[in-house]
C-alpha cells in the first residue's frame, strides 16, 4: 500500500540516486507516495552524484516530486514553520556548522506544517529527536529509511522491485551486503 504523502531529504535522494545505470529514486519515490516533495533546502544539497539530481529534477518534470520552500507558505502556516524550525535548530543545528542538518529541520518543518506524515531519509538517530519534539498525537511524522522502503519491496507492497534490485539500491546506499543477507531479506 503507497503512502499518502511524503517529504524526502537529500541523504536518501544521495544514497538512492547514486547510480546512473539504476535510476532508483525516479522508481522508488512514485512507487512510495501518492505525492512527494523535497524542501528546496534539501534539494539545494543535493549536489553529488549529478545522477541523483537529474533523477530528482527528472521527477519534479514528470510531476511526481514538488519544491516546497517558505515563500508557499500562508501567514499563519509560516509562523508554524517558523517556530518549528527554531525548535529543531535549537537541537540539530550547530551554530559552528549552520548548513549541517539543516535540510532536515527544514524539511521536517515544512511535514509538520503541511501535515506530511513521512519524513523519508536516512538518518539512524532522527526518530527519538521528532517524537520528543514534534509529535503530540496530531499530525505525527514518521522517520521513513532505506531499510523500511526494502522492507515494503519485500512484503509487496512497493512493486515492480525484485531481492536482487533492493540489494543493489542497499548497496548502493552504503551499507552492508551480509546485514542486507542476514537480517534485512535472508534468502
Amino acid at each position: 500500500m503507497k503512502l499518502s504523502e511524503i517529504i524526502v531529504d537529500a541523504d536518501f535522494c544521495i544514497k538512492v540516486g547514486a547510480s546512473s545505470k539504476y535510476r532508483y529514486l525516479e522508481r522508488v519515490l512514485p512507487a512510495l507516495a501518492d505525492k512527494a516533495y523535497i524542501h528546496r533546502a534539501a534539494y539545494d544539497e543535493v549536489l553529488i552524484p549529478a545522477c541523483a539530481k537529474e533523477q530528482i529534477d527528472s521527477l519534479k518534470l514528470q510531476g511526481a516530486l514538488e519544491l516546497l520552500d517558505e515563500n508557499s507558505l500562508s501567514q499563519s502556516e509560516t509562523s508554524i514553520y517558523l517556530g518549528v524550525y527554531n525548535s529543531l535548530a535549537k537541537v540539530m543545528i550547530n551554530p559552528c556548522q549552520p548548513r549541517k542538518n539543516r535540510g532536515e529541520a527544514c524539511s521536517l518543518a515544512m511535514a509538520k506544517t503541511k501535515s506530511i506524515p513521512y519524513f523519508v531519509t536516512d538518518e539512524k538517530n532522527l526518530q527519538p529527536i521528532v517524537d520528543r519534539l514534534l509529535n503530540t498525537g496530531i499530525d505525527d511524522i514518521v522517520c521513513f529509511r532505506i531499510e523500511d522502503v526494502v522492507q515494503k519491496i519485500r512484503s509487496g507492497d512497493i512493486e515492480g522491485f525484485k531481492r536482487q534490485e533492493a540489494k543493489v539500491m542497499w548497496r548502493l546506499s552504503g551499507k552492508d551486503t551480509s546485514v542486507f543477507d542476514n537480517s534485512i531479506w535472508p534468502l
